[in-house]
């Protein structure tokens, strides 16, 4: 009799490694799949890593650090995606006062609405952890990042319009043909600020951050170097930054002045956001959004609530525990302990027995922790 049960339990046991290291393997398989392409640039004098992106470098494109220091790159090795860049100089940003910012650009004057146009030039781009792969072809996990932008807009009294036409693929036409929903924005809705949101393709540890006690990811700034509004641009974007240092320090990564415009010569106040890369959950990119939400509506309107955050802890390193596959690593292990526990109290009590005692724990266990759960909710890793 105990031979046939350890032979039983062996059998679940064996079951369940098959069935958990087939999910871990179709995990792998998507990692594998994706190859991210991005350049490295180089500060030429001291030979250090500067920043990582996942678009084309030119010469002649513009870097201004987390610091404020400002690069310009005048090499570029496409062969290589290396790129090296010289120090120009520091800039300085604008002063802003958080407890008297409600007096500067009040936009809301001028149009009588706060408006707020969203748009994703690259539907395909997503988080693997969190939506499978880092690419799909249809609505991707960016998406989820623009309702979350939205809706913390939306909570500060903002009117905003997201479009999700589909502009696929992901290409270099992208731009050209995201242009049209751009100027359908830009002349239907006339947005106080438009926005292309997008995330990174380089290695988490370029944006992973912890912000006001939360686990969030860094935002880069995108501004197109080729367009007649780029003075307008790079004001705002020096603004937001300025507002960003003073109330969550580290989110805004950095600016980058890349070649062409980005649809930016459409409208003043146009600007490009990177929230973060394709590797961490995209629920880190949804918490840095609701963040920049309230960044944006006091650069714009300066009326928001006269809060002050908490300052950032310290940029999280990326440990062993942040990545999907050791993270799948640790479920599997669980499930293991947890399929066996089970296997083993159904053998050694017998089925119905073990049925009715574990009906009963369970609903008495569940009501308290779905309780404990309701209060935890927000505390995501």
């Amino acid at each position: 009799m105990i031979r046939n049960k350890i032979i039983k339990f062996g059998v679940l046991f064996l079951l369940t490694i098959t069935f958990l290291s087939f999910s871990f393997s179709s995990y792998a398989e998507k990692l594998a799949d994706f190859k991210p392409d991005y350049y490295t640039v180089y500060d030429s004098k001291t030979n250090k890593v500067l920043f990582r992106t996942g678009m084309e470098v030119y010469k002649g494109d513009k870097y201004l650090s987390g610091d404020n220091k400002l690069y310009e790159i005048f090499r570029v090795d496409k062969s290589e995606k290396i790129a090296f860049a010289k120090y120009l100089r520091k800039e300085t940003l604008p002063e802003v006062n958080i407890e008297e910012i409600s007096q500067a650009m009040a936009v809301a004057e001028n149009t009588g609405e706060k408006r707020i146009g969203i748009y994703s030039t690259h539907s395909d781009e997503s988080y693997l952890p969190s939506d499978g792969a880092a690419s799909i072809n249809g609505h991707g996990g960016i998406y989820k990042v623009d309702a979350a932008l939205q809706r913390t807009l939306e909570a500060k009294g903002v009117t905003v319009k997201v479009d999700r036409t589909l502009y696929l693929p992901h290409d270099a036409m992208a731009y050209s043909r995201s242009r049209s929903g751009a100027v359908k924005l830009v002349k239907e809705f006339k947005p106080d600020l438009l926005l292309d949101v997008h995330r990174d393709a380089v290695p988490l540890e370029e944006y992973i951050r912890k912000i006001a006690g939360k686990n969030a990811t860094g935002v880069r700034i995108v501004l197109g170097r080729n367009n007649p509004n780029l003075k307008a641009n790079q004001q705002l974007a020096y603004r937001i930054k300025a507002i960003a240092d003073k109330t969550y320090p580290n989110i805004i990564k950095d600016i980058f002045f890349g070649q062409g415009d980005f649809n930016q010569d459409l409208t003043p106040n146009s600007l490009l956001l990177e929230f973060g890369t394709y590797s961490h959950t995209r629920g880190r990119a949804e918490v840095s959004a609701s963040f920049i939400a309230d960044i944006l509506t006091k650069a714009l309107y300066g009326t928001d609530e006269q809060k002050q955050v908490g300052t950032l802890t310290k940029t999280q390193k990326p440990l062993p525990g942040q990545n999907k596959a050791a993270t799948t690593g640790i479920w599997i292990l669980i499930g293991v302990v947890v399929v066996s526990a089970v296997a083993f109290m159904f053998l050694s009590t017998g089925g119905r027995e073990m049925y009715h005692k574990f009906s009963k724990a369970t609903r008495k266990e569940f009501a308290s922790y779905l309780g404990k759960y309701r209060r935890k909710k927000g505390d995501e890793p």
